[in-house]
């Protein structure tokens, strides 16, 4: 249903940043370029995914959100097993159900992201490290490492993991010592077979072996630096798209030591200068930590070029966000980890890949998608304190009842306040929207989610800016050219607008006004070839 209700939604028509980074890259797989010519700078396995299915189906952006789907509802059944495996029958299926109606869950499903496919693999991971903890036997530990691999280049963190699992089979399962060490053998069979490919593919591209990505060292940068807020700011303003991330760490790395350099000699750079900026620093970036640390557990889906909250308009799945969402999971979570820890002795795998995933995503930064694997660790867990609380409450036992209330509620407080710059960035996400409907050729939309931007945030120069484009496109250069004025207003940095401006005064009739605007342009960049036209017309 989410699926159809949204199918008109303007970035699902034409999509953008991310989404279209991929798409087009499973385009050129699909036909043909399935090699590559250059080491891996995004997670390789869901353009991958993508192109199987525009293989079978044709370059159809529904057609892959219908397979997501698919794939999440396999998530939900694979989460339900791993609740009742580590629990019991009843909170399998809570976790079950918890998940199904997730807003967030169907949200990320139905849209051209990885999460999708990482949420899928995050649960065949759990699920047969449950089956592996009962049954012990070698093929389980097979299905945990290779599902492990593909997690790892679909979501790089989950990196962190690989020698978590050794630790667990030789310290946590109960088995002769000989058997033990035939699981983690088996396990590190499965999660080489899909990781020693990947490496190989790079060294014979890069000249470096690395079993996923070399962009560590500019994301550890984008959340760490001095000017750092806690969630993704690109190197370069503007530059937010796949097709500008790689070539600005490269090339802005180059330009600082003189000299080319590798792909991992550019991610050490950004490192480097990353931990040089902390230690500038060590206050600011210890408050920046605890900042982070509030935003992992909050409420808000932090959006990166659509939002949930905008798709909840044209989805009636979504409506259920208003009372289901990380706010009121997170504490049932922590609920659940309370009253579960006299079993850490079983569990103590499942508490290790909760903790090391939010501090995974603290020290980098936060975006909705990159926080839905703590959503998903955390489901299980929900469900089992949820348990805890209806045993309690049809014991009569009104004092534990009481304690919980009052743990609940004061988690509840630390999660739903407000820590993000929440109007901001739905305006960001309606801005986005605008763009895609206008180059999309539906400028009526465009214009009017343009103006739905500016009115949740009116101080948003780049709004202003987008508008004035979408203006020009339907032919009304003077409310074009006041809303360039608006946005040179707020933000004079802004300085490609002054040639934009100048034509739109031009085709206004005010033909003075333009050449000073052509000139201010050219002052700034004489190559500008807009403004030099410009300037010879208006001459």
């Amino acid at each position: 249903m989410n699926v159809l209700q949204t199918d008109e939604v303007p970035t699902m028509v034409r999509l953008l940043g991310d989404a279209r980074g991929y798409f087009e890259w499973a385009l050129r797989i699909s036909e043909g370029e399935w090699y590559g010519s250059e080491t891996f700078y995004q997670a390789p396995l869901y353009p991958y995914f993508l192109a199987v299915i525009i293989s079978i189906f044709g370059p159809s952006v529904t057609a892959i959100r219908l397979v997501q789907m698919m794939l999440g509802v396999a998530g939900v059944g694979l989460i339900g097993l791993t609740g009742r495996k580590l629990f019991s029958d009843k909170v399998g299926l809570l976790s079950a159900g918890m998940l199904a109606i997730y807003p967030p869950a169907i949200y990320y499903d139905g849209i051209i992201q990885k999460t999708a496919l990482a949420t899928f693999l995050l649960c065949l991971f759990v699920t047969a490290c449950s089956f592996l903890q009962v049954s012990k036997r070698p093929w389980h530990a097979v299905v945990v490492g290779v599902s492990l691999g593909l997690l790892v280049i679909t979501r790089e963190n989950a990196l962190l993991w690989t020698p978590l699992i050794p630790a667990w089979i030789l310290l946590g399962i109960s088995a002769d010592m000989r058997k033990r060490w035939a699981m983690v053998g088996c396990y590190a069979i499965g999660i080489a077979a899909v990781l020693m490919p990947v490496a190989a593919r790079n060294a014979s591209l890069g000249g470096e072996w690395s079993p996923t990505t070399f962009q560590a060292g500019p994301n550890f940068y984008i959340g760490n630096n001095l000017l750092a807020s806690g969630i993704y700011i690109p190197l370069v303003p503007g530059h937010e798209t796949p097709m500008h991330e790689r070539a600005d760490a490269q090339r802005l790395a180059e330009e600082s030591v003189g000299h080319e350099l590798s792909a991992r000699e550019v991610s050490r750079f950004w490192m480097s200068r990353a931990w040089a900026e902390i230690r500038e620093a060590p206050g600011r970036w210890l408050q920046l930590m605890i900042a982070k640390s509030f935003m992992v557990i909050n409420h808000y889906e932090v959006p990166d070029v659509e939002s949930m909250y905008i798709f909840r308009d044209y989805s009636a799945a979504l409506q259920l966000s208003r009372l289901w969402h990380f706010g009121i999971l997170c504490p049932l979570g922590s609920w659940g980890v309370i009253v579960t820890r006299q079993r850490w002795q079983v569990l103590w795998l499942q508490y290790l890949l909760l903790l090391s995933m939010i501090a995974a995503v603290v020290l980098f930064f936060i975006l909705g998608r990159y926080r839905n694997p703590v959503a998903v660790l955390l489901i299980p867990f929900a469900a089992a304190g949820v348990m805890d609380l209806y045993q309690r409450l049809r014991n009569r036992d009104w004092r534990s009842v009481g304690i919980a209330g009052l743990v609940l509620l004061l988690a509840a407080v630390a999660c739903n306040i407000t820590v993000h710059e929440e109007q901001s960035l739905q305006a960001g996400c309606y801005m986005n929207m605008g763009i895609s409907a206008a180059k999309a050729g539906d400028l009526q939309t465009g214009i009017r989610l343009l103006h739905q931007a500016i009115a949740e945030f009116p101080e948003m120069a780049e709004g202003y800016l987008n508008l004035g484009r979408a203006y020009m496109l339907s032919g009304q250069p003077g409310r074009a050219a006041q809303c360039f004025q608006n946005a040179l207003t707020l933000d004079p940095r802004l300085v490609e607008v002054h040639s934009q401006l100048g034509e739109a005064l031009e085709m206004s009739g005010y033909r003075e006004a333009a050449i000073q605007q052509y000139e201010r342009a050219l002052m700034v960049d004489p190559s500008d070839p807009r403004a030099t036209e410009g300037l010879q017309r208006s001459r």
